[in-house]
């Protein structure tokens, strides 16, 4: 605990020191800012390599450690601060998370007891008893990640100078790594069934499609010059939200009220994202239209499971496959059961 303390006591001073950094300075003073900066870059990465060994610390007994009595406080305001000053501080934000929700949560076990072996990421406080807190902290982090994308998003569409095609393609790039974080996140629910991770992933999941909304006219203006690049980041996303769909299905048939709460904002979430999507097909695609259909009923693992499954009055089908497959003449197919989405209307102009 003392080791915490003292993490959390660094990035104040670290705080302080940005604060300085941010004021307006003349003169000499940009002399001393300039030391100041230097100091802040030193501290930054002092914090994080910190924050990393606390995180990492061998332990002795760690679920005995988190099992004890004082474990809701650590839990609830220890373990999170700490990942998220280390996130805030590392060399960089989004490749940590890139790794830690595709290479490393996945690996967690959910056995009540965790043997060394399992420790093999080298987060000794990431178990099962701190599986949830690390999982929030992953997605609260990739929001900011992806809110300062947007930003930029926003400034290239109101410059008048037409953007690099290289300021494009990282800001691409960037964008593609953040949705496949939160998909990562999203889909570990395949594999852990707590209740409280699925219900994070309902809420989280929302708010990041709701984020994503307002990249969407970026998107639209570099779809000719970038269009594979959106496709595919389309056809990724969309593997996410398949498995949000069928979470929110999932919990109204099994009445689990902490998912089913979230699940209006989030279904209007998704209604939205599709149709921004079906638009930008359409107006941006030559030939390009979009058609509706009915998917098949799947559960988290993808067997094709009854309709009646899923105890559901607004007779609801996963209707969010939207992308399946580009091909040079602008075909966007969905090949997959019977649920074809999106097709090429060269022929009668427009969607059946």
């Amino acid at each position: 605990m003392l080791a915490s303390e003292v993490v959390v006591t660094l990035e104040s001073v670290v705080i302080s020191l940005q604060k300085v950094i941010d004021k307006p300075v003349e003169g000499t003073a940009k002399h001393k800012s300039t030391i100041i900066q230097e100091l802040l870059v030193t501290s930054r990465n002092k914090l994080c390599s910190s924050a990393h060994k606390v995180l990492s610390h061998d332990w002795n007994d760690i679920e005995n450690a988190f099992d004890g009595p004082d474990f809701p406080v650590f839990q609830g305001e220890m373990v999170q601060k700490i990942v998220h000053i280390y996130l805030e501080n590392c060399e960089s934000t989004s490749q940590s998370l890139d790794e830690l929700a595709c290479s490393i949560l996945p690996t967690v076990s959910f056995s009540s007891r965790t043997t060394p072996e399992e420790y093999s990421h080298g987060f000794t406080t990431l178990c099962s008893s701190t599986f949830a807190v690390w999982y929030k902290e992953l997605h609260e982090q990739n929001l900011v990640i992806l809110g300062k994308l947007v930003k930029e998003a926003v400034q290239i569409n109101k410059s008048k100078a037409t953007p690099q095609p290289a300021v494009v393609q990282i800001l691409m790039e960037k964008l593609h790594r953040s949705v496949m974080v939160v998909v990562a996140l999203i889909n570990i629910c395949k594999t852990h069934d707590k209740v409280s991770v699925r219900t994070m992933a309902v809420k989280y999941g929302g708010k990041y499609v709701d984020t994503f909304l307002k990249v969407f006219e970026f998107l639209e203006s570099q779809f000719q010059g970038h269009k594979q690049l959106i496709i595919q980041l389309f056809k990724d996303f969309q593997m996410g939200t398949r498995t949000i769909q069928t979470l929110c299905s999932e919990a109204k048939g099994l009445k689990q009220t902490s998912i089913t709460c979230k699940v209006p904002a989030t279904k209007r979430s998704l209604e939205r994202f599709l149709f921004r999507v079906k638009a930008l097909l359409h107006s941006s695609s030559s030939g390009c239209t979009f058609l509706m259909g009915n998917l098949k009923h799947k559960n988290l693992i993808g067997q094709v499971v009854s309709s009646q499954a899923y105890v559901d009055g607004e007779n609801e089908n996963n209707s969010d496959d939207f992308v399946e497959n580009v091909a040079e003449d602008d075909v966007v197919r969905n090949s997959e059961d019977d649920g074809e989405v999106a097709r090429n209307s060269e022929d009668d102009g427009e969607a059946e």
